[in-house]
């Protein structure tokens, strides 16, 4: 089987947390691998990127735009880049196409439209979450949806939106959970960890990192030698103007000496980081699935999130981490507080995190994608 993944805006094995690169660019690069074991992938991109050309799997930029542009700018060149896949569809023998986001869902429905190639889409995010309607994405998922042989959801509470926010027929849907790095993310016993509080994600306001910067402040009183880490650039149109509201705050709230961004890390890098941190922070209140939180969990590191989504089908609370409806919920303090005092309380909650990881698997994933490709050629 010749399989064709469509990742426009954002080069899969690049790095990542630069720009567009996230969660959605460690998905493709993961399940390609993974599917590159018995059959044969390609991955086409707009951003400019090294091309990889290894025994089964093929990665080509069309070099159209650099990681630095927005996604506004990327959008200029869709039209260029359907013309380029055109020719090199035509030059390969593809069977099956898997669009990843929804400006490569326009290209998969022009391929279908032109060679009669079925398609998968998976959305990772959705217009609906962020109302960025000004490239008209909300009536282009849509067309998407109606238009695409199968949707794939990475979680219930994605699947439920997909049904009942987008109209979108259920028997179309198959719920496929993302996996995590077995060899990357792993905990290990004993190991010394420092009273960090992690966030990791893109700088961008949809992703809520200002919401912490109160909560950390506030701990400074309680916790000896707390820090914070920032995992992640800009991104966005306005991730640079979010960013310098971020550090303005931290200037007002005289906590400069203890906050840290560090850009964008390796998975392996970041693995680290994370195995020797206390406590992960999601602050973004809408994601299909939030890939961070497995990623964590899997390094022993207890997550806390605000999402009233897919995170709490992953997390329990306090269990494995903690989902309030606010940080200002006096239950934030007193959760995390216990997590940096009681150190039997970290341990057990560790354990815990690492033992619900275990049923995320990119093996799993891939298994499943390979089912639905099989099922929808014909």
């Amino acid at each position: 089987m010749n399989i064709l993944q469509i990742s426009f805006h954002t080069a899969p094995m690049n790095n990542l947390g630069e720009n567009d690169g996230g969660g959605l660019s460690v998905y493709v690069e993961a399940i390609s691998k993974e599917l590159a074991k018995e059959h044969s992938v390609h991955v086409i991109t707009g951003e400019e990127a090294k091309n990889i050309n290894k025994k089964n799997i093929k990665l080509v930029s069309f070099n159209l735009f650099s990681n630095q542009e927005n996604i506004e700018e990327k959008r200029k060149y869709l039209d260029e880049f359907i013309d380029k896949t055109f020719q090199y569809v035509e030059e390969n023998d593809i069977d099956v196409v898997h669009a990843h986001y929804w400006l490569s869902g326009l290209v998969a429905k022009k391929l279908k439209e032109r060679y009669k190639i079925p398609f998968v889409f998976t959305s990772h995010s959705l217009g609906i979450f962020v109302q960025e309607n000004n490239l008209g994405r909300i009536s282009s998922e849509k067309e998407i949806f109606n238009v695409a042989d199968k949707i794939t959801a990475s979680s219930k509470f994605e699947q439920d939106n997909l049904s009942n926010r987008y109209g979108v027929n259920i028997l179309k849907i198959n719920t496929v959970t993302p996996g995590v790095s077995e060899k990357t993310f792993k905990s290990y016993k004993g190991g010394k960890k420092k009273n960090t509080i992690l966030s990791v994600g893109r700088i961008q306001e949809q992703k809520g990192q200002l919401k912490i910067l109160d909560i950390f402040k506030n701990l400074q009183y309680r916790i000896k030698d707390l820090e914070l880490v920032f995992v992640g650039g800009p991104s966005g149109v306005d991730g640079e103007a979010y960013l310098v509201k971020i550090k303005n705050k931290i200037e007002d709230l005289k906590i400069e000496e203890d906050v840290h961004f560090l850009g964008s890390l390796s998975q392996k890098k970041l693995a680290k980081l994370m195995r020797r941190s206390k406590l992960l922070v999601h602050s973004a209140e809408n994601e299909t699935f939030g890939l961070v939180a497995v990623e964590a969990h899997r390094s022993g590191l207890p997550v806390m999130s605000i999402n009233q989504g897919p995170f709490k089908e992953i997390i329990s609370n306090n269990k494995d981490g903690l989902v309030v409806q606010s940080f200002e919920s006096i239950q934030v303090y007193d959760f995390i507080i216990k997590l940096f005092e009681d150190s039997e309380f970290e341990s057990e909650l560790s354990d815990n995190a690492v033992q619900n990881s275990l049923s995320f698997s990119w093996e799993h994933t891939s298994k499943a994608l390979k089912k639905i490709y099989t099922d929808i050629i014909i």
